[in-house]
């Protein structure tokens, strides 16, 4: 799923839900994208994960992201804990797993090699300002000096309530990344280029991406639990003009559905 779609992973959760949450639960689903095969690609691929998560107080373990705790609250990807709740504001640190990029991903990437995966280290704050509304903000770093650099993202959604089982949640946000990142995902060294054919491109730091994204979430009842995504990104700056770049605009989707326990 887009960026945009795990920003709008929730509604806000009511002031009394902390001291009313359970200390453990969990989810197991199945989640299917249909997205780029990597960004800027016009190449696509539908990618199905196995998802879900455990929580224990402040601290989840979850894999792809989709779902939601039975409070309604967000799950965040990979190792992640709670360090501060206040009624309106969240701050958590997490390490997140990022797979990198395989050359076999799609011939348009014959050439260019792999790209090592790596752990992401990320500090995200979340505010809700009013009923409803959520604005975060982001910042992660490759932890593993594998080439990831960093990233920040600041983003907005808003929660439509429909009835006590269904809502619609609706966000936009803005991504920026350093060069090293930039160079990793769009720039082409000598050496790659010499084996693909693309031109030498050394992007510097900037502006990555915008991505607006729309989430239906439904309760089919205390166990089961499901969401169907669309996302829109458009690429910008150093990241539209890579020469890997064949469609700055693109679009994804996503479904899931899962069992609580």
């Amino acid at each position: 799923p887009s960026a945009a779609a795990e920003a709008a992973a929730a509604a806000p959760a009511p002031a009394n839900a902390a001291s009313a949450a359970p200390k453990f639960e969990g989810a197991l689903g199945l989640v299917l994208a249909y997205k780029p095969a990597f960004s800027g690609s016009s190449d696509r691929k539908i990618s199905p994960q196995l998802a879900g998560f455990i929580r224990y107080g402040r601290f989840t373990l979850t894999g792809a992201g989709g779902f939601t705790t039975r409070r309604q609250d967000d799950v965040e990807r990979g190792l992640d804990a709670e360090l501060l709740r206040r009624e309106r504001v969240r701050v958590n640190l997490s390490l997140r797993y990022d797979p990198g990029r395989r050359e076999s991903e799609s011939d348009q990437l014959a050439g260019m090699g792999n790209i090592k995966g790596t752990v992401r280290t990320r500090l995200g704050l979340r505010w809700e300002p009013a009923p409803q509304w959520t604005l975060s903000l982001a910042s992660s770093l490759d932890s593993l000096g594998n080439g990831g650099g960093y990233t920040v993202e600041g983003g907005v959604s808003r929660t439509f309530v429909i009835d006590a089982r269904q809502r619609v949640i609706l966000s936009a946000g803005l991504t920026g990344a350093g060069d090293r990142y930039l160079q990793t995902w769009y720039g082409v060294t000598a050496e790659q280029s010499a084996r693909s054919g693309y031109p030498v491109y050394k992007p510097s730091e900037g502006l990555r991406d915008v991505h607006t994204g729309a989430t239906w979430r439904i309760e089919v009842n205390p166990q089961w639990a499901g969401f169907a995504s669309l996302g829109a990104t458009r690429l910008l700056g150093a990241a539209a003009d890579s020469p890997l770049t064949r469609q700055p605009n693109s679009y994804s989707i996503s479904a899931g559905i899962a069992r609580r326990f």
